[in-house]
């Protein structure tokens, strides 16, 4: 059968590989560039430059002996989300720091060559923003201290000679596998693995007694077409979806009539704050990762740090720190099967303690840093 399996579609094989070649083409710098362009012309000719563009944000050092004058070039997504507040908290130990909002990505501009030279900064640090910024530029800005901060899900599919191109600039990866490559095309990066405080988030143990599902829509990578045949089969008592995607052009997957009242599915779209999300969240015990990919992965670390079973493709960053049937579940985004969830419990609690052991780890890796991001010594 496997035979005559394999000769009927060996002849779609090669239409099969360039399809999936298109498709990471879909991912890659290039696309992300021609959009950017396009949408620049869109709003120089309707007016709309100005409703992407933010005010830069100052934040005074919390260490008395910080006295760097910091410079932080963030994508302006961000200014909406706030996802990198850890990092520029942690930057405040060696001085002040002044956030400035790169929207190239969406059409708008950023400060020129000129603007912020005038700060005079002392470190320099682009945050998910590396595309947009041509390395030649970069080396005229007058800062002798600039590092770069990519996110896996954001340039995973991207070709060694566009990071080749970086090779003059230091990098901090938040991902192994971006870390490694990195070392293997003899460039400068620093490997950290990112942990939150336990007592910054709600927990209880859950019994598990009852399954009750949390999945945020981002992207159509993963919508809930893929989860439903993940918990076919398990008897989930409750199901919420936060439809929040991702601008431009994803559009939202719902359940069918039948499947909202099957699993009493709740649905919200956005939260107005943290808190109404983690409430909504704290009701959940497992948890379905957002998307393919991910750079640090928030998300999957709060939930696991919550105490939740975090479901996950079987992708980095999320797989750096779940290991299947262990801590989490993993699964093939090509072969979708139901999984089984009678050990959540155990998974849920082994989640549980690895983030605790993981964030007093964070606590020496964040000093050695900081001090790396100042002096470039480990």
């Amino acid at each position: 059968m496997k035979k005559i399996l394999f000769i009927l579609f060996y002849p779609f094989t090669p239409i099969m590989r360039l399809v999936r070649i298109k498709m990471e083409f879909l991912r890659t710098y290039k696309l992300k560039l021609l959009i950017a362009r396009v949408l620049r012309i869109i709003r120089s000719v309707n007016g709309s430059a100005s409703a992407v563009r933010f005010p830069d944000t100052f934040y005074q050092p919390v260490n008395p002996a910080g006295n760097k004058k910091i410079g932080f070039i963030d994508h302006s997504y961000h200014y909406k989300t706030a996802s990198p507040t850890f990092f520029v908290n942690l930057l405040r130990q060696l001085g002040s720091v002044k956030v400035l909002w790169d929207s190239q990505w969406n059409g708008g501009k950023f400060p020129s060559i000129h603007t912020v030279n005038k700060e005079k900064f002392d470190i320099l640090i682009l945050w998910q923003i590396m595309i947009y910024h041509d390395p030649e530029k970069l080396k005229k800005l007058n800062c002798k201290n600039i590092l770069i901060v990519p996110m896996y899900d954001d340039i995973h599919a991207d070709p060694d000679k566009l990071f080749l191109r970086y090779r003059d600039f230091r990098f901090i990866s938040f991902c192994n596998e971006l870390h490694q490559r990195f070392i293997h095309l003899g460039i400068q990066s620093k490997q950290v693995q990112f942990y939150i405080d336990p007592n910054s988030l709600p927990y209880h143990q859950d019994s598990f007694t009852e399954l009750r599902g949390f999945f945020w829509q981002r992207t159509n990578d993963i919508t809930w077409d893929h989860i439903r045949q993940l918990i076919e089969g398990s008897d989930f008592t409750s199901f919420h979806l936060h439809l929040a995607l991702d601008p431009i052009w994803y559009r939202e997957v719902l359940p069918t009539e039948e499947e909202m009242l099957k699993y009493h599915i709740t649905i919200t779209r956005w939260f107005d704050n943290r808190e109404d999300y983690l409430k909504v969240l704290s009701r959940a015990n497992i948890f379905f990762t957002p998307r393919l990919y991910e750079g640090i992965g928030m998300p999957v670390i709060e939930a696991m740090t919550m105490g939740k079973v975090v479901v996950s493709p079987d992708h980095p960053a999320m797989n750096e720190y779940i290991t299947h049937a262990r801590n989490g579940l993993l699964y093939d985004i090509r072969d979708l099967k139901p999984l089984d969830f009678t050990q959540a419990a155990y998974l849920a609690g082994q989640a549980r303690v690895d983030c605790r052991s993981g964030f007093k780890k964070w606590q020496t890796i964040r000093m050695e840093l900081l001090n790396w991001i100042d002096t470039g010594n480990p």
